[in-house]
């Protein structure tokens, strides 16, 4: 059956594509691959030119090709009408893929002018990778890659993607570091948080819902605080629920109150969480949605306090500050710190979607509407305002916490609560211990990575701009220098030549590596989507030089997906990371940067 199931489905293949009219060609390639196949398990690379550039091995199989944006494509299948080809927004599950461009059926992007799809029929297509494509090959959270239609599950791979804005790559920075590992066998971890009283004690927080404990350097059993039951359930966007599984919600933030070692104050022992939690009731802050649509989670921002005479947070302690409607899964933002002055800073996305442009993002994206909360820094008071007007710091609307009188939008058009805004998505921020200066890296849309030094009342510029760039929904205008005084540009950048998603980090002030001193350390999620092949980077925040930090004497790469960094009270820096692409399994490890043994 299975033998006469395939030539059926062969036969099938060959009828459709012989009734197709041949296209003749039109305009010259810059790159052609010719492939074969091993059985239906594999492509396999037999030819490539031009020759005098190295773009894979021969034989081998379905490998990682390399695209450059604006440059055409050919590629050959010797056996197509068994094995046709597609070009796709490829997921983790084949499944979720999006075609593209496909010999076999009509690909979403065939009829685009500027892509000049073309197909001989015979095996051989053509097409040139435009920006629109390749924000295409993006989409929900996918990654550019191709496949087999019949055997989607086993002949499937990767493009990678250059010609970005930025022209000029990530170096190799002469500093030697080691990494050595503190803690393993966790889900996901993505945040360090020293204790303010114990500086042997770090907490680890893992989004899947856990934070757990580092006592003189042992991950103790029990855990600080476990909030799994309170996140959206089950978490996993592909619905596979395993390694190769992706989400950006559950457990996102950690912060200390700065007085939680003070006993004679109201901050004593309390900590405050960011979960993403199911709808239960009205929010504090919500948005529009179309007819059909539904708010897909809310952000949560929450105060506990510790166990009296215990070293764990009392389950039943909770005190709910915010609950914000957030209309997609991603751009979570997530990180919780306090400031030098005491008040307490929130990360939060635009929403999620793409572009700032999805349902709930309204007719100008919420990165640039400051009658939202999306997309901004939120700076407040969490502590809950007491019966008498005790502070010149007004009382929130629901009455939970206090506004800084002195937020930008206090007594003006926009909400009282941002601190700043123009956010793309501000996964991970510090403040400079020194300078008390608020670093804020923004994962970009489909091109450039950046930091940026938050000061109050300013906007950064999502959507309008991505980078110093112009940003284009549509695609087609890519790397224009955008010039707005208004508008105030990153400190640093990257595009994704050189990474997909920047994880936010610290200035290091620690003792073990000097030559790291006032660097800002941070790293980037994985230059593929799918592959754990992320980097640990260093920042000069005075030049916007940035460097890579290859790791021990033998100079490797990291190997993992890069899901946080955090910082202990003297300065030294830990990567939080893992080989599972979301927040599942048990290959999360919590690794500090020392020197390298033979130094």
């Amino acid at each position: 059956m299975q033998t006469s199931a395939r030539c059926n489905a062969g036969c099938l293949w060959a009828v459709a594509l012989l009734l197709i009219p041949v296209t003749a060609y039109a305009q010259a390639v810059d790159v052609a691959w010719t492939f074969g196949n091993v059985g239906s398990a594999s492509y396999r690379l037999d030819a490539f030119s031009p020759g005098n550039i190295e773009f894979g091995i021969l034989g081998s199989q379905d490998p990682t090709l390399p695209l450059e944006l604006g440059k055409r494509y050919e590629v050959r299948v010797t056996e197509y009408v068994v094995h046709p080809f597609e070009v796709l927004a490829k997921s983790t599950s084949p499944s979720q893929d999006r075609v593209l461009l496909s010999m076999s059926i009509a690909g979403s992007f065939e009829s685009d002018p500027a892509v000049q799809w073309e197909d001989d029929n015979r095996g051989t297509v053509r097409f040139t990778l435009t920006t629109q494509l390749y924000q295409a090959m993006l989409e929900g959270g996918r990654i550019p890659g191709y496949r087999c239609r019949p055997h989607l599950f086993t002949m499937r791979g990767d493009f990678t993607v250059a010609g970005l804005p930025l022209g000029e790559r990530i170096g190799t920075s002469a500093i030697q570091v080691d990494l050595e590992t503190v803690a393993s066998g966790l889900p996901a971890p993505i945040d360090l948080v020293p204790d303010p009283e114990q500086p042997d004690r770090l907490y680890i927080v893992d989004q899947s819902g856990l934070i757990h404990v580092i006592d003189r350097g042992q991950l103790l059993d029990e855990p600080f605080l476990d909030v799994r039951d309170r996140l959206v359930q089950p978490l996993g966007i592909f619905g596979t629920f395993d390694a190769n599984d992706f989400d950006e919600r559950g457990l996102l933030g950690l912060a200390f109150h700065p007085d939680f070692a003070n006993p004679g104050s109201k901050g004593y022992h309390k900590v405050y969480t960011y979960t993403s939690e199911p709808v239960q009731g009205p929010a504090d802050f919500t948005i529009e949605l179309p007819a059909g649509e539904e708010i897909n989670h809310q952000s949560v921002i929450a105060e506990w306090r510790l166990g009296r005479g215990s070293d764990v947070v009392a389950p039943g302690s909770v005190r709910v500050l915010l609950r914000i409607d957030q209309p997609q899964f991603n751009h979570d933002g997530g990180t919780l710190a306090f400031g030098p002055d005491g008040y307490l800073y929130i990360g939060l996305g635009d929403g999620g979607g793409a572009n700032d442009t999805s349902p709930g993002h309204g007719d100008r994206g919420n990165g640039q509407n400051i009658n939202t909360v999306h997309g901004s820094i939120l700076r407040i008071d969490p502590l809950e305002p007491g019966p008498t007007p005790d502070s010149r710091n007004p009382a929130s609307a629901n009455g939970a916490y206090r506004i800084p009188w002195d937020n930008h939008f206090v007594g003006i058009d926009g909400i009282d609560e941002i601190y700043a805004y123009g956010l793309r998505n501000p996964y991970g921020f510090s403040f400079d211990h020194l300078t008390g200066a608020l670093i804020v890296a923004d994962v970009g849309q489909g091109f450039v990575e950046e930091i940026n030094i938050v000061r109050k009342g300013l906007n950064y510029g999502w959507n309008l701009k991505e980078g110093d760039f112009l940003f284009d929904p549509e695609g087609v205008a890519v790397g224009v220098p955008f010039e707005d005084p208004a508008l105030t540009d990153p400190v640093a950048q990257y595009d994704h030549d050189d990474g997909l998603s920047i994880i936010g980090g610290h200035i290091y002030y620690g003792s073990l590596l000097p030559q790291l001193r006032a660097l800002y350390v941070f790293g980037d999620f994985s230059r593929a989507f799918r592959d754990p092949d992320g980097r640990l980077l260093t920042a000069d925040l005075w030049t916007g030089k940035i460097e890579e930090l290859l790791i021990g004497s033998d100079q490797r790469s990291l190997g993992l997906f890069v899901k946080g960094l955090g910082q202990d009270l003297n300065g030294e820096i830990y990567v939080l990371a893992s080989t599972a692409l979301g927040p599942f399994g048990n290959t999360g490890v919590v690794l500090k940067l020392v020197p390298p043994a033979d130094s």
